[in-house]
């Protein structure tokens, strides 16, 4: 079960037990950084695809090791969902881990039970008519490091609806979402983050504390 809740700009992230302080504030950082570099460099109306792969590199650049099984699985997908949580679980349908399933719906879950991060985290992610949503279930794979799955996804109609994902308003099934989805696994060790942990906590100084947040839960 995830023991740690954290938003992270727009994105979710949850932890199962096992985790250092050092190895969960390594991947804080370079998600962050990630996201960061991602908003900064893609324009708002892009694809989803195009703000996922420079998400992707930007990992990459800071010791993150692709997934190559989840990657073989194939191209990013579009669909047609009746609220977003429908989205976040159709997403995990290829990850066989049960612990990552349960930490994302704990994660889920925990955001529902506080109001404050909610709105925060839907104001974070809506701009105009297209939200950018990320959830990102972590958790330590002995000698293969830390592993985490990113799931993202993007909604471009919203019906009317002030919150998206916990609007008490059941949504009209003539009033699917349209989303597009994105996912990815990526493996860490913590001496391969090593050499560029400083870089990364120093370009981390243009984002505010409130960039980060623990979730009440």
């Amino acid at each position: 079960m995830s023991n740690r809740v954290v938003m992270v700009g727009g994105s979710l992230l949850s932890f199962v037990d096992g985790f250092s302080p050092q190895e969960q504030q390594d991947i804080m950082d370079s998600l962050a950084l990630a996201q960061y570099s991602a908003d900064k460099n893609v324009k708002p109306n892009s694809p989803l695809t195009d703000w996922f792969d420079l998400f992707c590199d930007s990992l990459l650049d800071v010791g993150w090791e692709v997934d190559e099984e989840v990657l073989s699985l194939g191209p990013k997908k579009e669909g047609v969902f009746f609220s977003l949580e429908e989205a976040v679980l159709a997403g995990l349908t290829h990850v066989e881990q049960a612990s990552l399933h349960a930490a994302l719906k704990h994660s889920i879950e925990a955001l529902k039970l506080d109001e404050a991060s909610q709105e925060m985290f839907e104001s974070r992610n809506r701009k105009h008519l297209m939200s950018h949503y990320q959830f990102v279930p972590c958790e330590p794979r002995n000698e293969f490091g830390s592993y985490m799955f990113v799931s993202g996804m993007r909604v471009t109609t919203h019906f009317e609806l002030d919150n998206i994902f916990f609007n008490n308003k059941k949504i009209k099934t003539d009033a699917a979402l349209d989303v597009q989805t994105a996912s990815g696994g990526f493996y860490l060790k913590t001496e391969d983050y090593d050499p560029y942990r400083e870089t990364v906590l120093q370009k981390l100084s243009e984002i505010g504390d409130d960039f980060f947040r623990n979730l009440k839960h």
